[in-house]
């Protein structure tokens, strides 16, 4: 699994982060735990959270 950037993330419209969030919550409970591919979820996840926390919720 590729780790994201906050900047790779921050080009991102509101759209295709809650799209992408949704992807990886959903993959998430089929990484096997204790993994470095879980370790990076974890980290893109929390990634993408302070990326749509610093996105208006409003038209641009």
């Amino acid at each position: 699994m590729k780790t994201l950037s906050l900047i790779e993330l921050l080009r991102l419209s509101r759209i295709e982060l809650c799209d992408q969030l949704a992807t990886l919550t959903n993959a998430f409970p089929d990484i096997p735990e204790g993994s470095e591919d879980h370790a990076v979820a974890r980290h893109n996840l929390r990634l993408l959270r302070t990326a749509l926390s610093l996105r208006p919720a409003g038209p641009p």
